[in-house]
């Protein structure tokens, strides 16, 4: 995950300006992601990969949260952050326990060998009924463009997988109920989804 250390320089205020990506599907995105994240109410949750915390301001509003991040330092909320990566999770929270195990736009770092330790990790510090939900680049469409152009025109290794590879994976990890939410572009083009593993 060397390349996710690009971010210990930057500051939260740097992401907060809007780029092409943002508009061809990050947007789009987040017309399904919202309002499913709305509806998390209750739950005590760990957001892995939370960066400037686009989404855990909404998770904030009615559940408990609790940050892995390698860089911490871009977190604005007064929340408990562990510094590490989604390949660490059991031991930086120790005997903690979640609801739900949560990631947005993190596992593009994420080698297939790191991907898969990350769903490891996640089953391990999950309650016996949690759910583990995280977005994946697809290998199709937009997801194609995206790591293509991340690695030809800034030397940025990012990874994106099929579906049919990330449900294999979270099996091997031991989760057996396995929902895909396609998160569609513009124009509904191929470029991430979700998913969400019991």
């Amino acid at each position: 995950m060397e390349n996710y250390d690009r971010y210990k320089t930057a500051t939260a205020e740097s992401y907060e300006k809007k780029g092409v990506m943002d508009y061809l599907v990050r947007i789009q995105s987040d017309r399904r992601l919202i309002p499913l994240i709305g509806g998390i109410k209750g739950k005590r949750i760990l957001d892995v990969g939370l960066g400037t915390g686009r989404y855990t301001r909404l998770l904030l509003q009615a559940n408990q949260v609790v940050g892995v991040d390698r860089n911490p330092h871009l977190c604005p909320f007064q929340i408990e952050v562990h510094r590490g990566d989604a390949t660490q999770l059991a031991e930086l929270v120790g005997a903690e326990r979640f609801d739900i195990v949560f990631s947005t736009w993190m596992t593009e770092y994420l080698s297939p060998e790191q991907l898969s330790g990350f769903f490891r990790q996640a089953k391990m510090v999950l309650n016996d009924n949690g759910e583990l939900m995280s977005t994946i680049i697809s290998k199709y469409g937009f997801g194609f463009l995206y790591v293509t152009a991340a690695k030809l025109l800034r030397g940025i290794d990012k990874y994106n997988y099929t579906k049919e590879r990330v449900v294999d994976m979270l099996r091997e990890a031991g989760f057996a109920d396995i929902e895909i939410i396609n998160l569609n572009s513009w124009l509904y083009i191929p470029w991430a989804y979700m998913v969400v593993a019991r």
